[in-house]
């Protein structure tokens, strides 16, 4: 166990919570290449809020407002990123909309590191912390 003092928002378990956060990656990226129903334009929603989780899952997590700003272009990369390889397939679509719900559901889920929610995660952390 680690003695030192913890800072405001150091968490202890910082690289358990980005493991699982590139996990979040990992399902995101598997299910928009995969093959899926076509809904059509009614997507637009599930990328917000997808892209939200994640960027509120990687802005809580974020050790600081450098890591934060990482966060915003690398999630928006990300989703232009899948926007690309979907065009790439033969079965999905390349959707200039689709890959704007994913930015605007960054900058939505950024918010959350201002939020209640920062301070949640940080008594969950120590919590479990403390099981451990």
């Amino acid at each position: 166990m680690n003695s030192k003092p913890q800072a405001e928002f150091e968490l202890y378990l910082q690289k358990t919570w980005t493991r699982i956060g590139y996990a979040l990656l990992v399902v995101v990226a598997v299910l928009s290449l995969i093959p899926g129903p076509d809904i059509g334009g009614g997507d637009k929603w599930l990328h917000f809020f997808t892209y939200a989780l994640l960027s509120c899952w990687f802005s809580l997590t974020a050790r600081n407002l450098k890591s934060l700003w990482l966060v915003f272009f690398g999630l928006i990369f990300f989703g232009f990123l899948m926007e690309f390889l979907q065009g790439m397939t033969s079965y999905r679509m390349q959707d200039l909309q689709d890959a704007m719900a994913n930015s605007l559901g960054v900058m939505i889920g950024i918010a959350c590191r201002f939020s209640p929610l920062r301070a949640m995660m940080v008594r969950v952390d120590k919590g479990l912390h403390a099981l451990l």
